[in-house]
């Protein structure tokens, strides 16, 4: 196959597989908080560090980590960080300069979809298709494509929502939605 094809059939996939998943809805959350360009940044600094180590590695992260062990931990953090939101201080980040909300936001994408997203079914796909097509470059630039216009949407969808849901809404809405997806991580092992 061409590398285009390769491409293309890589972010097909992976694109369908992305759709409502757990990390759109992530990302929705995260944006309402900190908004689209931290939470877009973030986002494409953990699936190009996860799509680039999965295309390359082949085996890699399936092999060391048990997908078992990864759901567990990134179903905790979920909660963890939901329980944060609901906990946190009203006033806390209010005085905050808009580059330490930026920095918050593009940390916050990074970690929590790095961790969320360490096994998860596009990673092991990408990793199947690297795999398979033997053409790292093309696999890894269509995955990465895919996972970037799943939380363009994501981020978009943010925008549209911010809108109609009042900002003090915002952070505990944002809570109960990381504690049930990490709830259901766990459930459903």
């Amino acid at each position: 196959m061409t590398f285009f094809s390769v491409a293309l059939m890589s972010f097909g996939l992976i694109f369908a597989a992305e759709l409502g998943d757990k990390t759109q809805l992530m990302v929705l959350t995260l944006a309402l908080r900190y908004g689209g360009r931290p939470v877009l940044l973030g986002a494409f600094l953990a699936f190009a560090l996860l799509s680039g180590s999965a295309a390359i590695v082949g085996k890699g992260f399936s092999e060391l980590i048990s997908p078992e062990i990864l759901t567990r931990v990134s179903g905790w953090v979920f909660i963890a960080f939901g329980v944060y939101m609901l906990l946190r201080k009203k006033d806390e980040g209010d005085d905050a300069s808009p580059r330490q909300s930026n920095r918050a936001g593009v940390l916050a994408a990074f970690s929590l979809i790095a961790i969320s997203e360490m096994g998860d079914k596009t990673q092991i796909a990408t990793l199947l298709l690297s795999v398979k097509y033997q053409n790292f470059t093309a696999v890894f630039l269509g995955s990465l494509a895919a996972l970037t216009l799943a939380t363009v949407l994501g981020v978009f969808l943010a925008g549209r929502l911010h809108k109609f849901i009042p900002q003090r809404y915002v952070a505990p809405l944002s809570g109960f939605l990381f504690i049930i997806l990490g709830l259901s991580a766990l459930i459903m092992l």
